[in-house]
């Protein structure tokens, strides 16, 4: 009798554990291999998830306006995004069962872009208020409160956080305002979250769309510097030393770190149609190409030993993936009769 006791014990304590486990589980976020995207499948672009593999698709949201430019955070609990449920580019924020839905940014303010800080405690915005002032603000996941990182004439282009979280880098475009200010500065720059401590990191140039590197090493950004094409370029972030690691004839853009920061994928058009390539940032040779065909790619993301992007190949636009080495094992993830776009993880 004690030992069938004991049993019965030992059995509902064993139940309990795998009970709390299998919660904890359930409430731990998203899986950083899940894919963030867009899609026009149910009539409206709305929000999904998948795996890697393209499987276990869900609709995370539901509305009759849209959604664009989904981001989880790196901890994988919460989704900001970008939503025109109050007619104009509001920023906004879900949990990642797409529920608690909570905009972040400032009555009237029409957001272009945003980037989560690597502790998942706030979120850099671009915004440009209803008169016309283009600023970049940083939220607080925690407070709700809103901090002005730059307050001035010129207009920025916001680029991601250091992955040390202590800096944010953007570039400044020139505009007629500035020069009637008296205002020179053009180029990259980075700031601390709190707004100050500009340091400037190149000049005389309108370089822009500045994404540091997941080793925090160096900084690339877009630029025009070297004649009529686009280019991507390279900076030292302690240094400052440049490189020019896609010269070419055509423009080349829409670019992407690998997770060990040594490499970048872009899209370029050095062979006239939209194709992806991957370029070592150590070494000076010819950029790798990914895609070879006549339709049009964009969009490309990296991780996990995947190149994830969009491709147009098959009619409408869709998500695929491909190996990073030789673009070998192409693979759709997304397969509607409508739009899907904006992958992220």
């Amino acid at each position: 009798m004690k030992n069938n006791l004991a049993l019965i014990i030992r059995y509902k304590l064993t139940i309990a554990i795998l009970s709390i486990i299998l919660i904890a589980c359930q409430s731990s976020g998203l899986s950083g291999s899940s894919i963030l995207y867009i899609s026009e499948k149910d009539g409206n672009p709305e929000i999904y998830s998948m795996d890697k593999n393209g499987n276990n698709n869900l609709r995370l949201t539901n509305s009759s306006k849209e959604e664009n430019n989904p981001k989880l955070s790196p901890d994988g609990n919460n989704i900001s995004f970008i939503s025109t449920k109050n007619s104009i580019r509001e920023l906004w924020m879900m949990d990642f069962e797409g529920n608690q839905e909570k905009l972040l940014s400032k009555k009237g303010e029409s957001v272009e872009d945003f980037f989560w800080s690597p502790d998942s405690t706030k979120i850099s915005y671009k915004g440009k208020s209803a008169d016309g002032q283009h600023d970049i603000n940083v939220y607080s996941v925690s407070d709700g409160s809103i901090n002005e990182v730059t307050n001035n004439s010129s207009i920025e282009k916001l680029g991601n956080w250091s992955p040390d979280g202590e800096w944010i880098v953007y570039s400044v475009i020139k505009t007629d305002q500035m020069l009637d200010d008296g205002d020179n500065r053009v180029g990259i720059f980075k700031k601390n979250p709190q707004g100050v401590d500009e340091v400037r990191l190149t000049e005389n140039f309108e370089d822009h769309d500045p994404m540091w590197s997941p080793d925090g090493k160096h900084i690339a950004f877009l630029s025009t510097r070297g004649g009529d094409d686009l280019d991507i370029y390279v900076i030292n972030a302690d240094s400052k030393e440049e490189t020019n690691i896609t010269v070419s004839q055509g423009n080349d853009y829409d670019y992407y770190w690998s997770p060990d920061g040594k490499r970048i994928v872009f899209i370029s058009e050095r062979e006239d149609n939209p194709e992806i390539f991957v370029a070592d940032i150590s070494l000076n040779e010819k950029p790798v190409r990914l895609t070879d065909n006549m339709s049009t790619e964009s969009s490309p993301i990296w991780k996990d030993g995947k190149i994830i992007f969009v491709s147009d190949s098959d009619g409408d636009t869709d998500i695929y993936s491909m190996t990073p080495s030789d673009g070998s094992g192409q693979k759709r993830l997304t397969n509607s009769d409508q739009s899907e776009r904006s992958p992220s993880w």
